[in-house]
């Protein structure tokens, strides 16, 4: 009974929901009982999808136990080697306000990475680089007893940001930025769900953020909406909409993909599977093109499109 770990961003929530929703070949699905992932569990049952919330103390031994019962039946049979239908799945969904600080979110994925590896076979990251911050998890956890998986474009290359991840790779996003040069930021239907709770959470850390202020005197006059296709948060166009209005901005409209979050994900799971069954040794793969930090949280998951607006 394999273990795949999930840390996951919650801007990437709705990708996990798809993903998850529809992947009825999960023996079991766990939730790390918390505030992040309310939201999360209501989205998975608007869509019939069975899961536990349990205390990150009590996964533990919930997985020691059920794997303790699966090795009693399966002593019956010759072939006993995992199958995919054996997996169990565990999500923890990290906060939002953790990009105010990127040593913070650094800290924060480090301290479950190693949490989560004490009862997982593999843990997959459901993070970007986010201004490199997690760009060296590999290196830095050399010494992890279970492999790291990530997300991946189609070229190999470990993904930037979210909003990469919902263009369909850094490619994808490099030539958004080169088609699109009058776009101020990209909105997703969690970005366009969230970005006013990020900057409340922004200004209890002493810093604020001037959008306006930032704009002014560029040439950046749009916001562009991405539509991935899921449609678990309400009022997308609307949201995006309104944000225009707040900054008098015009919006356009990008199509978006979940091809990186589904691949990643039908990639980790195919690895730990033959991890487990002995048929190739694990791997764990880090490319990169550098990416430079962000100070903001709202910069943070758009470094590239911010960083031009910054100089």
């Amino acid at each position: 009974m394999p273990v795949l770990s999930i840390i996951a961003c919650k801007m990437l929530e709705d990708e996990i929901v798809h993903l998850l929703s529809s992947d009825r070949g999960v023996r079991e699905l766990l939730l790390v009982d918390a505030r992040e992932s309310m939201s999360l569990s209501g989205k998975l049952k608007a869509q019939n999808r069975p899961h536990i919330l349990l205390a990150p103390e009590i996964i533990k031994g919930h997985i020691k136990e059920t794997k303790s019962r699966q090795r009693g039946i399966f002593s019956l049979w010759r072939d006993s080697s995992p199958k995919a239908a054996d997996l169990v799945v565990v999500v923890s969904m990290l906060r939002l306000g953790l990009h105010s600080n990127l040593e913070h979110l650094k800290a924060a994925v480090y301290d479950d990475i190693k949490s989560l590896s004490e009862f997982s076979d593999g843990i997959l990251i459901f993070y970007g680089k986010c201004g490199n911050s997690l760009a060296d998890l590999e290196h830095d956890l050399a010494g992890l007893s279970c492999p790291l998986y990530f997300l991946i474009d189609e070229r190999g290359e470990r993904i930037d940001d979210c909003i990469a991840v919902a263009l369909g790779g850094n490619e994808n996003y490099d030539r958004a930025l080169t088609e699109h040069q009058d776009v101020a930021l990209f909105m997703t239907p969690m970005w366009a769900s969230n970005w006013n709770s990020m900057g409340q959470e922004d200004a209890l850390s002493g810093k604020t953020l001037d959008l306006r202020g930032m704009l002014k005197g560029t040439a950046m006059k749009k916001v562009a909406r991405i539509d991935t296709g899921l449609s678990f948060e309400k009022d997308f166009y609307e949201k995006v909409d309104g944000f225009a209005r707040e900054f008098g901005l015009e919006t356009i409209d990008l199509s978006g993909t979940v091809a990186v979050a589904e691949d990643s994900y039908e990639k980790a799971k195919r690895s730990l599977l033959a991890v487990q069954n002995r048929i190739v040794p694990s791997s764990r793969k880090i490319c990169g093109s550098d990416s430079i930090g962000c100070v903001q949280p709202m910069l943070a998951f758009c470094r590239r499109t911010w960083n031009r607006l910054l100089g």
